[in-house]
């Protein structure tokens, strides 16, 4: 069995600013960086085989905050990207998904990613790491939006347990999925004492 630890990155300038990052980016905020190390701190005690995470800045350098001082390989993969919001990306969260605006399957229409892609994308990413490492711990950085689809497909409902101002998963919030054959969620997105 393989034992996923999935982390959102540390909060960026963008998420201060309130924009949809999805394939761009935006360096980590000082809050983003010390998210990061006392993410860190908090999973020392867990031996970690290997980490996998996204290409985008803000999830390698996420890795490298909480690795710190570890001899632990960090891998960037494109399957773990973010979710593309097409045209929308850039722009403030607010003026997309105001008065109640809200897009049930995603952003193909507009030269993004519908949700569905980006479930697919990720499990088969999961599932070839899988392979690869059975029976390890794995190390997962990656990002809010695609965390927040896995979880739902595997938890449906979990989009809708909170007001749609809240955050579903915050950042350098961990998530726990086992796979052997399938994906089981043991955790949902939730961050650590002390955070």
């Amino acid at each position: 069995m393989t034992h996923f630890y999935i982390i959102r990155h540390g909060e960026t300038m963008f998420n201060k600013k309130g924009r949809i990052q999805g394939w761009c980016d935006s360096p980590l905020t000082d809050l983003g960086v010390s998210q990061a190390k006392q993410l860190g701190k908090e999973i020392k005690n867990v031996n970690f085989d290997v980490c996998f995470c996204s290409t985008s800045e803000r999830a390698i350098d996420t890795a490298n905050y909480i690795l710190e001082g570890r001899n632990v390989d960090i891998i960037p993969t494109k399957q773990l990207k973010e979710q593309s919001f097409g045209d929308f990306e850039a722009e403030k969260s607010e003026d997309i998904f105001k008065d109640g605006v809200s897009y049930p399957d995603g952003y193909r229409f507009c030269g993004g990613e519908n949700h569905s892609d980006v479930i697919e994308r990720v499990f088969n990413e999961l599932k070839k790491i899988a392979s690869e490492y059975p029976n390890a711990n794995v190390l997962v950085v990656f990002h809010g939006s695609a965390i927040k689809h896995i979880v739902n497909a595997l938890c449906p409902g979990f989009i809708h347990e909170k007001p749609t101002t809240a955050i579903l998963v915050p950042n350098c919030s961990i998530t726990r999925i086992d796979y052997d054959r399938e994906f089981k969620l043991i955790e949902k997105p939730h961050l650590f004492h002390g955070q």
